[in-house]
């Protein structure tokens, strides 16, 4: 029977995820199979942000149906049902108008699947969580930590680049894993600038299909946070926002225009963290405080 793991990726566009995804593909001397579903080539956010904005529910659907097929193909390879995964292979094509390489032999292979998505909210990575608890296979994320300058740069190179706007508006709202807050993120790793640990990442891999996921306990619903403790992380906010745009000051030759631009960026990031942040109980030490904060950032 197939050992399976979802590895669902978390970054905004030109952080490196595709790049990570070719190169797990090609890396010579792997035991298992890989299974890239590019959420690009099915559903496309990227360069129709603004369609799935203004439609209701369209994003939302369109994702559901994605996970829901996936859920379909994994299950019929766990359980070597060729008829089940024969049809949910054809439902797919029909939907997505695009093949999925899947073929008979990962029955009786380590398979990982590479959900190959921006998941910049929370709620998007925790559906995948729950599938891989309800078919018992093992999960875990790759975070890709990309300066938003760095994404904008790769983003120009690219032959078709998307809006500029929308990856401003990804980066503000990027949800980042964060287990000292949210208990049921302990299963990630963190992927800084060009370099990648695929010694690293491979253990990971392994380690998670030896550990699948079993369902959760029952955990209590955390209190909103007190009112003096969000007035400090706000003060913490405001010191990191000044921070950021010291650096971009500092770091690059930024026109007036580019500064007032990522200004507001940041307002907007710094907005939404501390939204976070407010329907938590921040339940640690005032001298962790800090570093927790900034990790949100």
């Amino acid at each position: 029977m197939a050992r399976i793991c979802l590895n669902v990726l978390v970054g905004i566009p030109g952080s490196g995820k595709s790049t990570y995804c070719q190169q797990l593909v090609a890396l010579p001397g792997r035991r298992f199979e890989v299974v890239h579903v590019c959420y690009d080539s099915y559903i496309k956010i990227d360069r129709h942000y603004d369609t799935f904005r203004d439609v209701a529910g369209l994003y939302k659907a369109s994702r559901q149906k994605l996970s829901t097929y996936i859920e379909m193909i994994i299950h019929a390879l766990k359980e070597n049902d060729q008829s089940r995964l024969d049809e949910a292979l054809f439902r797919w094509r029909q939907e997505f108008k695009h093949e999925l390489c899947i073929s008979s032999s990962l029955m009786h292979s380590d398979v990982v699947f590479l959900i190959d998505d921006n998941n910049y909210y929370r709620s998007m990575r925790v559906e995948w969580q729950k599938i891989a608890r309800k078919l018992s296979i093992g999960y875990f994320e790759s975070y890709f930590d990309t300066s938003l300058s760095l994404a904008l740069e790769r983003n120009r190179e690219r032959a078709h680049p998307i809006g500029e706007d929308v990856i401003n508006r990804m980066w503000a709202r990027l949800e980042k894993p964060c287990d000292k807050l949210y208990h049921q993120e302990h299963d990630f790793i963190t992927i800084n600038g060009n370099s990648i640990d695929y010694e690293l990442i491979v253990t990971k891999i392994q380690y998670c299909f030896e550990h699948p996921q079993e369902s959760p306990a029952v955990q209590m619903v955390a209190e909103p946070m007190e009112q003096s403790n969000v007035h400090k992380v706000d003060i913490i906010l405001r010191k990191l926002v000044s921070k950021k745009i010291s650096e971009a000051k500092d770091s690059m030759a930024a026109t007036k225009q580019n500064l007032q631009s990522y200004a507001k960026v940041l307002q907007e990031r710094k907005k939404y963290v501390l939204e976070q942040i407010r329907t938590r109980e921040l339940d640690v030490a005032e001298e962790m405080m800090n570093n927790i904060v900034e990790d949100l950032f």
